[in-house]
C-alpha cells in the first residue's frame, strides 16, 4: 500500500516543482494533497477495520 502512496508524493511534488507560476504551484500542492490523503484513506479502509475488530475483541 505504502509504495502506491510513495510514488503518489514522488509524482505530486514532481508536478509542483514545474509549476510555471507560484499560483499554479500552490494550487497543485492543495489539490494533490487532498488527493494522496484521500487515496490513504481509502487504501487504509481494511486495516482501520482490523484495528476495530481487534480493539473490540
Amino acid at each position: 500500500m505504502y509504495i502506491v502512496l510513495f510514488a503518489c508524493a514522488y509524482i505530486w511534488i514532481m508536478m509542483v516543482a514545474t509549476a510555471p507560476s507560484l499560483l499554479k504551484g500552490i494550487a497543485v500542492f492543495v489539490i494533490g494533497g487532498s488527493l494522496i490523503a484521500l487515496i490513504h484513506y481509502i487504501l487504509d479502509t481494511p486495516g482501520r477495520k482490523r484495528r476495530r475488530a481487534a480493539e473490540e475483541d
